[in-house]
């Protein structure tokens, strides 16, 4: 949103999911914060993200975009929605992961990173349909990306599953009228998912306590 929540990166010219490489800590993508504290940047602990400049680059060879799309996403404690990097602060959160990707597609990387944001709220709004007469406008507090730390769902794909593991991995937590309720979400290269970026998300709510264990056994008779 002010950040990226998904890696992408543009292999041949084609627009594919990324999740980071295997040097880099834990993070959400498409920074993280560096070792020594007094060498890091402020960062926003609602995304784990700096504030990127509008400004070009001095290496950049073409303007890009400063327009930043609203998402349809609530922002908890905010009459305003989540809104999205631009193209042109989407270009600086790249190099400064160290990401090449040439200037012409990085519209099409935002492009690919706000549907996927907008495809992950949606999924989490089916379950939280079930709880819509107690809270019929949850909002979304804050997120962390955990690109190398595998889910026990994305785990057992990785190792059994049809699509393999996971190329990336979030954290959504969703404020439910004052309860905090956290959201694992796996992202899966998928070419049979029946969409426009052959990715298949599975959004569900985490099982480490009992609410979210009850939501996912009764999810299937909830209509």
């Amino acid at each position: 949103f002010g950040s990226s929540f998904l890696c992408c990166e543009v292999l041949q010219g084609s627009v594919r999911p990324m999740s980071s490489a295997t040097e880099n800590p834990p993070s959400a993508c498409p920074y993280h914060k560096p070792a020594d504290a007094a060498a890091a940047e402020q960062v926003d602990p609602r995304n784990m993200m700096p504030k990127f400049s509008q400004d070009a680059s001095k290496d950049q060879k073409q303007e890009l975009s400063k327009n930043r799309e609203v998402s349809t996403i609530p922002k908890t404690g905010e009459t305003d929605n989540w809104v999205y990097p631009s193209s042109q602060m989407f270009y600086h959160a790249l190099k400064k992961k160290s990401k090449t990707v040439d200037e012409e597609d990085v519209d099409d990387v935002v492009r690919v990173h706000n549907w996927t944001n907008e495809e992950s709220w949606r999924k989490v709004m089916e379950w939280e349909k079930m709880h819509e007469k107690t809270c019929p406008n949850p909002t979304l507090d804050r997120f962390v990306g955990l690109s190398e730390d595998l889910s026990t769902k994305g785990w057992l794909s990785a190792k059994f599953g049809r699509l393999g593991a996971p190329f990336d991995r979030h954290d959504w937590y969703v404020d439910r009228c004052g309860k905090r309720v956290r959201y694992v979400i796996d992202y899966y290269d998928d070419p049979t998912a029946g969409n426009v970026m052959d990715v298949t998300i599975d959004a569900r709510p985490a099982s480490d306590n009992f609410g979210g264990i009850w939501d996912r056994l009764r999810k299937p008779f909830a209509g």
